[in-house]
């Protein structure tokens, strides 16, 4: 009998226990769902914007599809020609930005919530001020060795390492590469007047290597592209 007696009561101070420690638990929130970019759509090369400063700044308009459960966007935005991002927050589903003319531009959005963030596809569009028969080169999109990398020479003084990159343009008139490689800032001409988007170079083992590419079209305008780095052991 006495065990019965004893058992009611410590029965019912583990139920609550478990009881207390289910209740404070909260739903798991989810991290926004796949947002889309619409405008400037990815067709969309060449834009004009509207003119803020005559020949300096136009305002472009940027809007994308609602993405579930989100509770905010940021757009980043890339000058490609100088790599300057500059990045907005908000609740809508669109925002003005005033950026310069006679510039390639990449752009994406990230939609926010407490659960996390999902980003969307990168698009690119050259933004001209004036009609102009003639645009600039996309700045090359260097592709490999990827920034970073570290290349085994396997106990070799040196060793053939062979740069790839993608090069375009809306006039569709690229007329050849330089390409600069060094130990510092990628400062030093190596090759010019490359005409496929590669070379291959012989490198010393143990140092780290910066590169670039600038690439200029039939019209003589030319593009320069970001400065990577990797690693030769």
């Amino acid at each position: 009998m006495r065990t019965k007696y004893l058992f009611t009561p410590i029965a019912f101070v583990i139920a609550l226990f478990i009881a207390g420690c289910g209740g404070d638990e909260k739903d798991e929130v989810l991290p926004p769902g796949a947002i889309a970019l619409l405008s400037p759509s990815g067709t969309s090369t060449c834009i004009q914007g509207t003119t803020v400063i005559a020949g300096k700044t136009s305002s472009v308009s940027f809007s994308w599809k609602a993405a579930s459960n989100a509770e905010s966007y940021r757009i980043d935005i890339t000058n490609l020609n100088t790599q300057t991002t500059t990045s907005q927050t908000v609740k809508s589903l669109s925002c003005n930005a005033i950026l310069d003319i006679n510039a390639y531009y990449s752009w994406s959005v990230k939609a926010i919530n407490s659960g996390g963030s999902t980003s969307s596809d990168t698009l690119q569009f050259y933004l001209s001020g004036t009609p102009a028969s003639k645009y600039a080169p996309n700045p090359a999109d260097l592709t490999a060795p990827a920034s970073g990398a570290v290349i085994n020479a396997n106990g070799a003084a040196t060793v053939q390492v062979t740069f790839q990159w993608t090069g375009s343009d809306s006039d569709n008139d690229i007329a050849g590469y330089t390409f600069y490689l060094d130990n510092t800032d990628a400062s030093t001409l190596v090759a010019s007047s490359l005409s496929s988007a590669t070379t291959t170079q012989t490198l010393t083992s143990g140092k780290i290597y910066y590169w670039k590419v600038v690439t200029t079209d039939k019209a003589g305008n030319n593009s320069i592209s970001t400065v990577s780095s990797f690693q030769v052991k």
